[in-house]
């Protein structure tokens, strides 16, 4: 009877103490979650912020780094050498791939944002081009290649580090808010300028102004630097080493190599997502509003603050289209986004040249409500393709190329077609080709919506 009495008594008491376990465990595990997402955020922050303020500040900066000729020399020369860091990053991505495969997640990582906030920091104190001459603009080269070799491990790893962290039923969620990050650094990057140039004015700006907002971009990273040494590493890779440690054959490079040779059919796959998710980005974000500038000839502050509106609408829609994602799936989402960008960039482009803000407006919604169907489901799907041993290095490597090519040239190569063809159509057939690139990159695409990542 007292056997009895007591398993009738513990019984209750070891279910509530495990029921309290299994309840800290969730507790400390969404903590490391939130933990994890507002780190490798911040880092990605840095990075468009970063974008914002150089594309915010083309004009200024074509006239401090270049010498005094055309304006559109000026323009062509400042975009190449924003370029230089697009076409660096495949190199950052064999880099830092298999520092992330190899020796973690969270080391990649922290090395790629030290070297970001060093270049960055750098920027803010070269002199100009009449001060030293042509070593002005090679300094910026080199600075911009050394950010283009830190974002190329950057982008991959921060998506990693949150889908490797997250439940298998909300991944598209959580890794929407590495988005909503970047397009949070785009904003705050553009209004940071914005500021400056207010309470400095025009000439002060161009004279030295322009370096505040770089100055602050570097001071960023270093924050970012320091919230990331104090995560933890994901419990993927901890699992990782576990087995790499029992089996020690796996830990060598040739075997590293050999693993993402047979993930080539994804990589290919994942690099024609990535063209058409950073196509749209930097046409729709980061070209329209000089195009709208320097072809369409609307005003400055036109331009900047219908821009600004823009953003805005999509930051504000982010992790809904990302709850939706995990809601209706991830692959649907993206066809989806693709034939809107198909049907409705030309009409859009050609309201953009009305004269009458309401239309314009319109027209910059429907390309951000595209727009939107491909920010809040990339992430977890680019994520989804690769296995764990090599998810990192196939993701940073593919995701890179594809960016150098078709995303941060855009600007470069649709400034160069106008002036070629005098077709001011050019971004939109540039969007509309992505688009159908997307398509041909989804066909027999497995959805792995609300599934474990492979491997």
């Amino acid at each position: 009877m007292k056997n009895s009495t007591f398993s009738d008594v513990s019984r209750p008491a070891d279910y509530l103490m495990q029921r309290q376990r299994s309840g800290e465990k969730r507790v400390s595990h969404y903590k490391d979650l939130n933990r994890a997402v507002s780190g490798v955020t911040l880092g990605n922050m840095v990075e468009w912020f970063d974008f914002a303020i150089y594309s915010s500040m083309a004009t200024i900066m074509a006239q401090v780094f270049f010498p005094q000729t055309s304006a559109y020399s000026q323009l062509i020369a400042i975009y190449a050498a924003f370029a230089a860091g697009f076409i660096i990053r495949p190199l950052g991505g064999f880099v830092f791939g298999p520092i992330g495969d190899r020796f973690g997640r969270r080391t990649a990582l922290i090395s790629s944002i030290s070297l970001m906030s060093g270049a960055t920091l750098i920027i803010a104190l070269i002199p100009s081009y009449q001060s030293i001459g042509i070593a002005a603009p090679c300094l910026l080269v080199l600075m911009r290649m050394l950010q283009g070799l830190s974002t190329g491990g950057e982008y991959g790893g921060s998506c990693i580090f949150i889908a490797e962290h997250c439940p298998d039923k909300r991944r598209s969620f959580f890794t929407s808010w590495l988005e909503f990050g970047n397009i949070s650094g785009f904003l705050i990057g553009g209004l940071v300028v914005s500021l400056v140039s207010h309470l400095v004015g025009e000439t002060q700006m161009a004279s030295w102004g322009w370096r505040i907002p770089f100055a602050l971009a570097g001071l960023m990273g270093v924050v970012a630097i320091f919230i990331r040494l104090n995560l933890d590493e994901t419990p993927v890779f901890r699992q990782m080493q576990k087995e790499s440690r029992a089996r020690e054959a796996n830990t060598s490079q040739k075997s590293l190599w050999q693993n993402m040779l047979a993930e080539w059919p994804q990589m290919l796959r994942a690099a024609g997502l990535v063209a058409t998710f950073n196509v749209s980005y930097y046409i729709i974000l980061g070209y329209v509003p000089g195009y709208l500038t320097n072809v369409l000839g609307y005003s400055q502050s036109f331009s900047s603050n219908l821009s600004l509106v823009a953003t805005l609408g999509l930051l504000l829609f982010i992790p809904l289209f990302g709850a939706l994602g995990d809601r209706f799936g991830r692959k649907r989402m993206l066809v989806v986004g693709c034939l809107l960008m198909v049907v409705f960039a030309l009409p859009a482009f050609h309201l953009l040249r009305h004269h009458h803000a309401g239309v314009m407006a319109a027209a910059l919604a429907v390309l951000i409500f595209a727009m939107l169907f491909f920010e809040g489901t990339m992430p977890g799907t680019l994520t989804s393709l690769f296995r764990a041993p090599v998810r990192y290095s196939c993701f940073a490597i593919s995701y890179n190329i594809s960016v150098s090519l078709l995303g941060g040239t855009a600007p470069l190569i649709n400034t160069w077609l106008i002036e070629k063809t005098g077709n001011v159509m050019i971004p939109a057939w540039y969007l509309i080709g992505g688009a159908l690139l997307g398509l041909m990159a989804l066909w027999g695409l497995r959805d792995r919506t609300g599934k474990p990542l492979p491997g």
